[in-house]
């Protein structure tokens, strides 16, 4: 069985009779015990108390319906010396609450013992309860002790109160010594490890302690391994250092501004016995000497590193911590240091000839002023910079002029470059046209082709001048109002014409647009002559019904050839019925159309129908059977016609 101690709580174990038969066995522990089963006797091994205190009015209880049972208590960890004994019997019906059987002696006794009297037949079992879960209780870890005197010490260790709320205190002791606990508790709540610490005094000189981290909860209370330490010797000429480190920092050397977040921390310390570590950290908490983040360093009286560190909290200024500390643990105070961290560059602005992007002028040469600003450091320097002339001209000042800046024929790419004095730099750019004449574009609209009910194809020549330019349409379906918008193209900087095209969609059938070309480069925009067009007008259908002159039921699979007869372009089409007998022809133009219908075992017949502009007309088409058996008396075929026409709705 497994020996985790249960502290006081109720579970069931097995008494094993044979291999094929075992019984149930309850039992109420007392605290500190732990339970076992050894061939037919099942016992509880209770734990002394901490450093050899012996327990007092201790008492376990066991019921086993209807049998009978021996109990016994001793009192060393070795089974030897009965602290008192008890035979048993219980009831047979189970459903009642059973006597109990107690042992209960003042005294020292740690081990109880239970075995049936005589031995006899027991109740096949085997199932045995689970054991109650521990898994919220504390989880404790004992650390090392420091700042170890001749009469104090410091104990440390770790605590997770695994969600609830947890009392923490330490136990210690010497060898065959009475146990005492820390009279000051402290308690850990949530889900990560605590640091828990205090400081022990009047301690033995020269004494090996041994001490243990206790934490409890609602679900239980846990024991952290025992840990030890020895007092330093009075006699002796060995004392103990508990003299802390005295450290410094300045950070990038001092400087009282920088670009970057990663920094380096100019670190420097002494101590009698040698500095061990440093720990740094934007936040004025001191560590512990077990607080994660500790960096180890060469053991030295004199310490003196630079090290590399990242700053995290943003621009502005930012204050970084350092502790250092030696062999024996001490950890020295906070030596801090400051740094205003900047990474926005400055603000920069042209205001003169104009604050807009782009400028045209007539003259060789223009001058261009503005501002520049930044949040926390001065302006250093300001820079212009010619794309066509890598020369430049540096200006210390915030308002800034750049006079006589020399342009040469076409688009000029100025920018402007201010500086902080920590190395940020920020940019303004302006793309300055020089014409010597008129350099907007030249603009031809064309003739519009591929025109359709609702698509056609627009055209024209664009002469860029010399400067990059870009090229659209407009149209719209009133003169010099202009709904539509073609998609923009790009046009090089020559000074040859360029042809350009773009096809439009969406437009109305039988519909005037008007249209015209438009350019623009950086000397301004050129607008074409406006030319309109038609779109082609709606397309109309002829459909109806071919049904059977006698049976006046649906012919499928007919065959219908229309061919125009007027039009300019005459077309020719061919369809087939359906099940229903159902036709139609569709994008008809306005014309007279001959429909001719044939089909296996009737007469062909003909038929002309006209339709104007978009229209949409219905016709009847009656077959007559070729078949002797099909023929009969003549019928009225104005009123089969009206019957035809009348089976054709069924299609509209």
């Amino acid at each position: 069985m497994d020996s985790q101690p249960f502290l006081g709580r109720t579970f069931m174990g097995k008494i094993q009779q044979s291999v094929i038969s075992s019984t149930n066995l309850k039992f109420t522990t007392p605290s500190r015990c732990f339970m076992g089963v050894l061939f037919a006797v099942a016992f509880i091994f209770c734990q002394p108390a901490y450093g050899s205190q012996p327990h007092h009015t201790e008492k376990s209880s066991f019921f086993l319906p209807g049998k009978s049972f021996h109990v016994k208590a001793c009192d060393r960890l070795d089974g030897k010396g009965e602290a008192g004994e008890k035979t048993h019997m219980e009831p047979e019906d189970s459903q009642n609450p059973p006597a109990v059987a107690q042992v209960q002696e003042s005294g020292a006794w740690d081990r109880m013992y239970c075995q049936n009297t005589p031995p006899g037949d027991y109740d096949p079992q085997t199932t045995a309860y689970g054991l109650q879960s521990v898994a919220t209780a504390p989880t404790v870890a004992t650390s090392p002790a420091s700042n170890v005197t001749h009469n104090s010490a410091s104990l440390h260790g770790t605590v997770n109160a695994n969600g609830l709320s947890t009392t923490a205190w330490f136990q210690y002791r010497i060898a065959n010594g009475p146990s005492k606990s820390t009279f000051a508790t402290q308690t850990v709540i949530g889900t990560i490890d605590a640091e828990i610490g205090i400081r022990i005094i009047m301690l033995l000189p020269g004494t090996t302690y041994y001490y243990r981290l206790v934490a409890k909860n609602d679900a239980g209370t846990t024991y952290g391994s025992e840990v030890s330490f020895t007092t330093a010797d009075i006699n002796t000429s060995v004392t103990t250092e508990i003299t802390p480190p005295i450290g410094a920092i300045s950070i990038n050397s001092g400087a009282y501004c920088t670009n970057s977040f990663t920094v380096t921390a100019n670190l420097s310390a002494t101590d009698n016995t040698g500095v061990t570590g440093y720990y740094l950290s934007t936040n004025a908490t001191p560590p512990s000497q077990y607080t994660t983040g500790w960096m180890s360093t060469t053991p030295a009286t004199t310490y003196k590193e630079d090290v590399t560190y990242t700053i995290s909290n943003g621009d502005g200024r930012n204050m970084v911590y350092v502790w250092y500390k030696d062999a024996s643990g001490n950890i020295s105070d906070a030596a801090a240091a400051s740094i205003v961290v900047d990474t926005t560059p400055p603000i920069i602005t042209i205001t003169d000839p104009t604050s807009d992007q782009t400028y045209t002028t007539k003259s060789n040469v223009v001058s261009i002023s503005g501002s520049a600003s930044d949040d926390i450091n001065e302006i250093s320097s300001v820079v212009w910079i010619h794309d066509k002339d890598t020369s430049g001209t540096e200006r210390k000042t915030i308002g800034w002029t750049v006079p006589n800046i020399g342009l040469v024929k076409g688009e000029n790419v100025i920018t402007i470059k201010a500086t902080d004095s920590v190395g940020n730099t920020g940019t303004a750019t302006i793309t300055i046209t020089y014409a010597e004449v008129d350099a907007t574009p030249k603009v031809i609209t064309g003739h519009a082709t591929s025109i359709t009910t609702d698509l056609a194809t627009l055209s024209g020549t664009v002469n860029a001048m010399g400067l990059p330019a870009t090229a659209w349409f407009q149209y719209g379906t009133s003169s010099e109002h202009y709904s539509g918008t073609s998609s923009i193209q790009s046009i090089e900087n020559g000074l040859h014409e360029v042809p350009v095209s773009n096809r439009i969609s969406g437009l109305q059938a039988g519909t005037a647009y008007y249209y015209r070309l438009v350019a623009q480069n950086s000397a301004g925009a050129t607008y074409g002559n406006e030319i309109t067009f038609n779109t082609l007008p709606p397309k109309g259908n002829i459909y109806g019904n071919v049904v059977s002159f006698l049976k006046e039921g649906p012919v499928e699979s007919a065959k219908l050839q229309l061919k125009g007869t007027k039009a300019r372009k005459k077309s020719f089409k061919v369809t087939f019925s359906d099940a229903h007998g159902f036709f139609e022809f569709k994008d008809l133009d306005a014309d007279t159309y001959d429909i001719t219908v044939t089909k296996t075992d009737f007469k062909s017949m003909s038929q002309t129908v006209e339709i104007e502009e978009g229209e949409r007309k219905k016709i009847g088409i009656i077959l007559q059977k070729t078949k002797e058996e099909d023929k009969g008396p003549p019928k009225d075929v104005k009123s089969d016609q009206q019957k035809t026409n009348e089976t054709s709705q069924m299609h509209d």
